[in-house]
């Protein structure tokens, strides 16, 4: 991912009392995966995007839910993986979608939220609470 922002009209002066919102051109550029860029959108283009529209940036809101079955992945990344949240408080249930990689956007649609699996877990076992991003 990446962010930044330009000079509008390269060469020209900004004027007196122009804010940087309008001498400045902002940028992003999220990964070419489509769950990837779901995920990276939401985690930190769309506030700062709302900042910059005057607005107060709604926070991403994070869960915990119980997982319902065993999960292998290769550690050194955090992953955000569609899954289905269903219960609520201390009946919370997670479990992943079936999914074929971050380009499976059919899985994403049929998810409510993400599973955020932590860069440094290779074997997740059920029962143990993870943290679930809300879509």
């Amino acid at each position: 991912m990446v962010f930044g922002r330009v000079p509008c009209g390269a060469g020209t002066p900004a004027r007196e009392g122009d804010s940087v919102q309008s001498t400045h051109k902002y940028f992003f550029g999220l990964p070419g995966n489509p769950v990837s860029t779901m995920v990276t959108f939401e985690l930190f283009a769309r506030p700062v995007l709302e900042a910059l529209a005057g607005m107060t940036p709604r926070k991403v809101v994070f869960l915990h839910a119980k997982l319902k079955s065993e999960i292998k992945t290769k550690p050194g990344l955090k992953r955000f993986l569609p899954a289905i949240l269903s219960g609520e408080f201390e009946q919370a249930e997670v479990e992943l979608v079936y999914w074929q990689g971050s380009g499976d956007i059919a899985a994403t649609a049929a998810a409510n939220c993400y599973l955020v699996i932590p860069p440094d877990r290779e074997r997740i076992e059920p029962g143990e609470w993870m943290p679930v991003m809300m879509r």
